[in-house]
């Protein structure tokens, strides 16, 4: 994904409402088969609003009063593994 390209998504996401989102990376997402031979710098292939619940102390989907999952939306990134299907990923590149 090129600047451009990711300067085009964001401002769609800031137009629509979302500027103030937190953002945060899908690490499964991104692997490469040379990871074991040291540190590496992942493209960023895709990004997408998702829901995230939040963790209870025990590490269990923390719940409201009213017995509803908590969380948040969130803009999440995704490395070359990404499943694009319900993504914003324009050109994958």
């Amino acid at each position: 994904m090129t600047v451009n390209k990711l300067y085009e998504l964001l401002s769609k996401l800031v137009k629509e409402g979302h500027g103030r989102k937190p953002v945060c990376i899908d690490k499964c997402t991104f692997t490469d088969p040379r990871e074991s031979d040291g540190p590496m710098i992942l493209p960023v292939c895709a990004l997408d609003l998702k829901w995230v619940n939040d963790a209870d102390d025990d590490g269990g989907i923390a719940v409201n009063k009213d017995g509803t999952e908590r969380g948040r939306l969130t803009l999440v990134l995704g490395g070359g593994s990404y499943s694009y299907s319900d993504s914003t990923s324009g050109d994958q590149s």
